[in-house]
């Protein structure tokens, strides 16, 4: 009998054990621990605390798939300092010279394309400039990246184990204080590095009429084609009227980061210092659909020189 009870009783604990590792399962990570191994796999926590600055340039191409037909392949510099930072990207077009996105800590600014017109890249971050100002755009390549001082920054983090792109990745929806003009935003991390490899912003606007009657709205952006050839626009154009329907507008933009890599940083002494794995490549894809028309358009910028704690003007978080 008193085996019986025996066998009854370890059969009874490995059920037990067994639903604990099933619930330990099923809890997974907390949003803390995210953050904090998100952390070490970019450096020495050290390290990171004594980065005054950094820059970046390189490649970068762009690609117009609705809403404008063509690509360009150009150049492209990232400059941050503290909070600040600075986007460019050159691609020499007539009617599409390229971008510019820049925070100086207190404003942000955004290039035209040409006189009274940004492009619809532009015209988002200039319109939500939250992204800019949170420090959420450029990912890790910013020292203004929120995941950097969590502490101060006191966001609301939800933490989900979620599939996307084909990949398991630990996914949290990020808000900040105070919220960001109804944007929801979604961090993605890979399952066992914790590099940060993914910015989803999505927003609904809800019976979004840009125009009144007898006003002109141009969509897209031109052929890019015809822009390296100095070619005049062929924006889509027309007039707005009583009529419009009055529909829901969706805007998505996406950031993604790869091809992670060591970079040795150089101090002012010229010596090595400690090295960084940071995102060698960085795409962003934007999208709108609604308004009676659609865009989408992606640019990519691939990092070929570092640059750290050296002398930046501020003159370079301003659109020039």
């Amino acid at each position: 009998m008193k085996t019986k009870v025996v066998h009854l009783f370890i059969a009874f604990a490995l059920v037990l054990s067994g639903m604990a590792q099933s619930f330990a399962k099923d809890k997974g990570l907390t949003a803390e621990e995210v953050v904090a191994a998100h952390l070490k796999s970019i450096g020495d926590p050290g390290l990171l605390g004594k980065i005054k600055n950094r820059g970046m340039s390189g490649k970068s191409s762009m690609e117009f798939v609705q809403g404008g037909v063509g690509n360009l392949a150009g150049s492209s510099m990232v400059i941050t300092a503290g909070n600040n930072l600075s986007i460019i990207l050159k691609y020499g077009g007539l009617d599409y010279p390229g971008e510019q996105f820049a925070f100086d800590g207190t404003e942000v600014e955004v290039a035209n394309i040409s006189p009274g017109q940004r492009s619809p890249l532009g015209d988002f971050i200039f319109r939500y400039k939250g992204v800019m100002r949170e420090g959420l755009l450029g990912g890790v390549w910013s020292l203004g990246w929120p995941l950097l001082d969590i502490g101060k920054r006191t966001p609301s983090l939800k933490y989900a184990s979620t599939r996307t792109d084909g990949r398991d990745l630990h996914e949290l929806e990020y808000t900040p204080k105070g919220g960001l003009n109804n944007i929801k935003v979604k961090l993605f991390f890979e399952p066992d590095t914790f590099r940060h490899v993914k910015t989803e912003y999505t927003l609904v606007v809800q019976g979004e009429q840009a125009l009144q009657a007898g006003q002109t709205v141009t969509r897209g952006v031109p052929n890019a084609a015809k822009m390296a050839s100095g070619q005049g626009s062929v924006a889509i154009s027309r007039n707005a009227g009583i009529q419009d329907q009055i529909g829901d507008s969706h805007y998505r933009l996406v950031e993604r980061f790869d091809n992670f890599k060591e970079v040795r940083f150089k101090d002012t002494t010229g010596n090595e210092t400690r090295s960084l794995v940071l995102p060698h490549s960085y795409m962003l894809e934007y999208s709108v659909e609604g308004q009676g028309s659609s865009f989408l358009g992606h640019w990519s910028l691939t990092a070929e020189q570092w640059m750290q704690n050296g002398n930046i003007n501020p003159a370079m978080f301003k659109v020039h």
